[in-house]
């Protein structure tokens, strides 16, 4: 059994190249580097990075993903009606 913010023992810790789920931002990253028990994260389309501890990420869902697209597109599209 785990407690609030534990990782399963069975879980893998997150790796390079992993898509996840900050739970503590509600944000959808990209793993880009790693130190210890904190990974460096960056949005899946670019963006700033920032840092998170393992415990805090999950893999991220096919609807996760999805939903990080959407919002890539929508600041993208808020960001040309500012240039117009």
């Amino acid at each position: 059994m785990t407690t609030a913010g534990e990782r399963p023992a069975d879980e893998q810790p997150s790796r390079i190249g992993d898509l996840v789920v900050d739970a503590r931002r509600d944000r959808v990253g990209k793993v880009v580097g790693s130190t210890g028990e904190r990974l460096l994260l960056r949005g899946p389309f670019d963006g700033r990075e920032w840092e998170a501890f393992s415990c805090d990420v999950r893999p991220a869902t096919v609807s996760d993903e999805l939903r990080a697209k959407v919002a890539d597109i929508n600041e993208r599209i808020r960001r040309e009606r500012g240039r117009a």
